[in-house]
């Protein structure tokens, strides 16, 4: 039985502060659970490096320090997982319900189908990769390391063993929000020794376009690429679009009340929207 063809938003951000970032993508959750919007993939990058921790994620004194010192924001997803360093790389999110056949098969189902496209977007440029699949999930001890890419889910991307995207998940009965990193450039020293002073921000475990092309993609190119094997791969059009008013106002409440202040970011813990 064929599968009819459902439109998306398509939504294409320029680099933009991490409150920001974060801010938008709870806003789109927020109004797709109001039948605001229809499902949404959207595509942005970072003004500023940017180190993001999980939901219930705790950095200790030292890797705080270590960030303030080199001028690294700090902001906490609404999404679990571990802590990812964010400079040159493209992220994007989806947020779509639960209830639709392509993402109906519980978190692991929903990972893999975006999988699929982001693979088939790969793909676009040359690119090689795999899918890290149940097969190859060995039983051993997980890491300590607080960096996302410090390990390979089911369903990551991955390229000559290493890993090349890294995803988070937050779900609620009807929707979902999944957002995750393709890594363009390692721009900051990966190879130093991790120590109290002085942590190890990028794992040596992950990798990054410019690690496995002879040449990054310029970034439309990129984005033609991803959208492109989202529609091939998935019976999805994509429509580009724009965040609604609504959207925008929810995003500044956000920036106010969560990503934009340190009782969020480092203690998880909400400013209350003041009252006139």
């Amino acid at each position: 039985m064929k599968t009819s063809v459902t439109n998306w938003r398509l939504l294409i951000d320029p680099p933009l502060p991490p409150a920001q970032n974060m801010a938008i993508d709870e806003a789109i959750a927020i109004a797709f659970s109001e039948k605001e919007v229809p499902p949404t993939l959207r595509f942005y990058q970072w003004s500023v490096p940017a180190f993001s921790i999980g939901s219930f994620q705790t950095l200790n004194s030292s890797w705080l320090d270590y960030l303030n010192r080199s001028n690294i924001a700090v902001v906490r997803r609404m999404t679990g997982g571990r802590g990812l360093l964010h400079d040159r790389e493209m992220t994007y999110s989806v947020v779509a319900s639960t209830k639709n056949p392509l993402f109906s098969d519980g978190i692991k189902g929903t990972f893999k189908s975006i999988a699929i496209g982001l693979m088939a977007g790969l793909q676009e440029i040359g690119m090689e990769g795999k899918i890290h699949t149940p097969s190859q999930e060995k039983r051993r001890k997980r890491e300590n390391a607080p960096l996302c890419f410090a390990s390979t889910s089911q369903y990551e991307i991955t390229a000559k063993g290493k890993k090349l995207i890294g995803s988070a998940q937050r779900r609620w009965r009807s929707h979902f929000l999944q957002h995750g990193s393709l890594i363009l450039e390692s721009r900051f020293p990966e190879s130093h020794p991790s120590s109290e002073s002085v942590p190890l921000l990028i794992s040596e475990k992950q990798t990054a376009l410019a690690e496995l092309l002879e040449r990054i993609p310029d970034i439309d190119m990129l984005l033609q690429a991803m959208k492109t094997g989202f529609e091939m791969a998935l019976p999805i059009h994509l429509v580009q679009g724009k965040l609604t008013r609504k959207e925008m106002a929810t995003t500044d409440r956000l920036i106010k009340e969560k990503y934009g202040n340190h009782r969020w970011n480092l203690h998880r813990k909400m400013t209350p929207e003041r009252t006139k």
